[in-house]
Parts: structure tokens; sequence; C-alpha cells
């Protein structure tokens, strides 16, 4: 399972916030938490290509230092907040993951409204219709007749991003109803919601 973290963050914030070896122990699961910095796991307009970089190039690295099982359906992504859009993103973009886990995922285009740098930088691709837009790529897999990720949201009530998540959600089930899940969880946005959004996602999709 690859494990995506969110702004501000890096490749040990899920270890220090989740009891990783546990679950690992516990359900057999390997974990590979790359470093994402606050890339949005887009390819940006400098040739920092972080969507390859985590969704193509670190799978292939991983796949080709590990002796696991990489096969289709025994791997995942999941991630919270800008990483939740990144397992989302990702899990659709490429052909390697069976399941995505989204803990409320940050389905917004970060400071669009702002005329901000940040924005320019990490979303130079596109917007709506593009490869930085979830339900397209969502689109595009149901449309090439291949198998499509199996897409599990969480978000908490108190959170923004809630009203994203649904409609999100909502935009998918017109396309294919049944794709995606959604659970609504009570709190705002922290690893209070993501720490049992995980275990979840685990017994869900595995067990």
């Amino acid at each position: 399972m690859f494990l995506l973290h969110g702004v501000n963050a890096n490749e040990k914030t899920w270890l220090v916030n989740t009891p990783l070896p546990d679950l690992a122990n516990q359900h057999n699961i390997a974990f590979f938490c790359p470093t994402g910095e606050n890339s949005f796991y887009t390819d940006h307009m400098d040739g920092e290509d972080y969507g390859v970089a985590v969704g193509e190039q670190f799978y292939q690295a991983m796949r080709a230092t590990f002796n696991l099982r990489f096969t289709y359906l025994n791997t995942a992504i999941a991630g919270y907040s800008m990483g939740g859009y990144g397992a989302v993103k990702l899990g659709l973009q490429f052909p390697y993951y069976s399941q995505i886990g989204g803990f409320s995922p940050a389905f917004i285009f970060y400071k669009r409204h702002r005329d901000d740098p940040v924005f320019k930088h990490v979303f130079v691709k596109g917007l709506e219709g593009s490869e930085n837009d979830a339900v397209y790529l969502f689109q595009q897999r149901q449309t090439a007749g291949g198998p499509v990720p199996a897409t599990h949201l969480y978000c908490g009530d108190a959170d923004p991003l809630d009203a994203h998540t649904r409609a999100f959600k909502q935009a998918v089930d017109e396309i294919a109803p049944g794709t995606v899940t959604y659970k609504q969880q009570q709190g705002f946005h922290d690893f209070s919601l993501w720490r049992p959004a995980l275990v979840d996602f685990i017994q869900t999709i595995w067990h």
C-alpha cells in the first residue's frame, strides 16, 4: 500500500501519526511512503513531474527493490488531504492500483482564486478536463474499458472539503454508479479521522 502525505508534511508523517508497524504485522501489508513535498502530486511547469515520479517511477522502484506480490489486485494507494487528492489522481492515472483511499481529499484546485504562485506552479497542466481533474481521469479509465479501481472516500462533517468530496462521488456516480464509496466521519481535518479511516480502508478492501 502506497501512502501519500498532505501539505507541509513528509514521508515520515504517516509513520509518526499512525501505528503502521502494527498494521503491517496484523494485516501482512507493506507500506511505502514517498515524499511529495507540497506538489499536489502533479507534473509541474519546471519539469518537476511529481505525478510521474510518485505514481509511476516510485512504484517501479519499489517493485524492483522488494520481492513482494505487486499484482494489480494486491496493490492500493491512499492519502490524506493533498495526499488524498493525489491518491485518487494517481490511482486513476496509472494502471497499478486496484484500490484507492481518499481521506479528506483536497478536491480543489488549491488557491485558484487568489492568483497564487503555488496554484500556477502545480496546476500548470490544466484544471477541469485535464490530467489534474480526478473526474476526468475516472471517465478516461471507464472509457478505456479496462479495470477501474474501487475508490473509498472518507471526510469529516466539519471539514470544508466534505462538500467537494461528496461532489466528486456524485459526479462519478453519474458515470458509473457504485464505483465510489463515501463514509462521513465526525470531525474536522486531522489524524483523529485519518487513523481510523486507514484502518477501515484496510479492513474493507482486504478482508
